[in-house]
């Protein structure tokens, strides 16, 4: 009996180029997609292009078609770079934002408590506070110049 489910390896080297940009944009209009949608939003030169890459996905059960031609995302793979974003549809953002976010209003919040009782070791948990704020947003901003499609989703 053969396995006819894909590695992780073998997802990554599919998942790449042109076929991720199909693969992100269908990540982010999780709604079914017809081969000419996809095309002019993942900015590809013709709707066979298209196809290509959605029956290379669909030739390792990522995605479906329908009776009525349109494609939609029955198995969410993340690998490479697709690792690093979290959410659905159009949350879709990455991962460090969170911590972010968390972290920073964790700074906010206790600058405000330790301006109260100024002495050397709240001036040291700040900076450090500040430096953990400073090394996430830099890595959220990062990673979100790396995804697959920036400009847009092609609407």
């Amino acid at each position: 009996m053969t396995n006819t489910e894909p590695t992780d390896e073998e997802l990554a080297e599919l998942i790449k180029g042109k076929t991720l940009s199909v693969y992100w944009y269908m990540l982010r209009h999780p709604e079914p997609l017809t081969a000419r949608e996809i095309q002019r939003g993942a900015n590809l030169s013709s709707p066979s292009l298209s196809m290509h890459h959605l029956e290379r996905l669909r030739q390792f059960g990522i995605v479906d078609k329908n009776v009525h031609g349109q494609y939609t995302i029955i198995r969410d793979v993340r690998t490479g770079v697709l690792n690093q974003f979290m959410g659905r549809g159009r949350l879709l953002v990455p991962r460090f934002l969170f911590y972010a976010t968390f972290y920073s209003s964790i700074t906010a919040a206790l600058s405000i408590l330790l301006w109260l009782f100024l002495d050397w070791y709240s001036g040291v948990l700040l900076t450090l506070l500040v430096s953990v704020c400073i090394v996430l947003w830099y890595e959220a901003f990062k990673v979100w110049q790396e995804q697959p499609f920036p400009e847009g989703d092609g609407d």
